[in-house]
């Protein structure tokens, strides 16, 4: 890596009160999952966006809660997923890892033709139990573009985002991360210009900014700068999975009896994990044991 900055989640206000900013530095994290599945540098530079849009949603949460957005586009990777939470753990996976496609004509990589059109899709899975899930159709398939679509009209908050992710020759990831600001009730016109005169004037990419940053508080003083801000919370992010031998038998034993007897046959198993590519070996007396808990 080109810091040693660990990944971490900043959160504050600007412009005395009129505005909230959550800046993400994911480099780590999306490297980690580029590494687990082995993903081409467009469906990294998908995946890692996604996972850091659904850290800067889920920086509003609380508790246990978390966030899930789906790119349910028609391109070649065939759909994007990204579980997000309020402690600052994520984790994601691209339906077509092994996607490959030319720069497009800024010599970028097209990340927007990888996803295709379709939806963008968000899930919030609450405390008290509730599950709420709101759609909006891709405008871009960049990604921040589509986060900012949907803020605005799933949620009326007009907001301005950046996401970013620099993967090197060599497939690895040099630099990732996002900001998102948001206008707080009363934000003036004044302050709507200074945010977008800062954002005009960054002299690079986000992705190249995390890269380069030699402490978070760098990164966040480049990409704020221009604007008088506060820091009201610093949280750890990480790449981090749920999984587990237990939660993946139990969906084999969701399977009854009839659906077992074929695996049974084999006298092994392996499960893959979708979200961290963990891959689960069951031998016989495994299937046995799973199988009389079936019944």
């Amino acid at each position: 890596m080109s810091n040693d900055i660990h990944d971490e989640i900043w959160l504050g206000t600007l412009l005395e009160g009129q505005a909230r900013w959550v800046v993400a530095k994911t480099t780590d994290l999306v490297e980690e999952a580029r590494s687990r599945h082995q993903t081409s540098p467009v469906a990294t530079a998908a995946l890692g966006r996604l996972m850091t849009a659904s850290l800067l949603l889920a920086s509003s949460l609380k508790g246990n809660e978390s966030i899930t957005i789906r790119l349910l586009g028609n391109g070649p990777l065939g759909g994007v997923v990204a579980v997000g939470n309020a402690q600052g753990e994520v984790r994601g996976y691209v339906h077509e890892p092994f996607t490959d496609l030319p720069l497009n004509e800024n010599g970028k990589l097209d990340v927007a033709q990888a996803v295709g059109q379709g939806e963008f899709a968000v899930s919030k899975s609450l405390e008290n139990g509730e599950n709420f899930t709101s759609m909006v159709p891709l405008i871009s398939g960049e990604i921040a573009e589509d986060l900012a679509h949907y803020l605005l009209n799933s949620e009326q908050i007009p907001s301005a985002t950046l996401l970013g992710v620099l993967v090197e020759r060599d497939y690895q990831v040099m630099g990732a991360g996002g900001m998102l600001i948001q206008l707080l009730p009363g934000a003036s016109e004044e302050c709507i210009e200074k945010i977008e005169e800062q954002i005009n004037k960054l002299p690079e990419g986000i992705s190249k900014i995390a890269s380069e940053s030699r402490s978070m508080e760098e990164m966040v003083q480049t990409l704020l700068g221009g604007l008088s801000y506060q820091v009201l919370e610093k949280r750890p992010a990480g790449f981090q999975c749920s999984c587990s031998k237990e939660r993946v038998g139990a969906t084999l034993i969701s399977l009854g009896r009839e659906g077992f007897k074929e695996i049974l046959q084999d006298k092994q198993a392996e499960l893959v994990c979708h979200f961290c590519n963990e891959h689960y070996q069951f031998d016989e007396k495994e299937l046995m044991e799973l199988y009389e808990q079936a019944k």
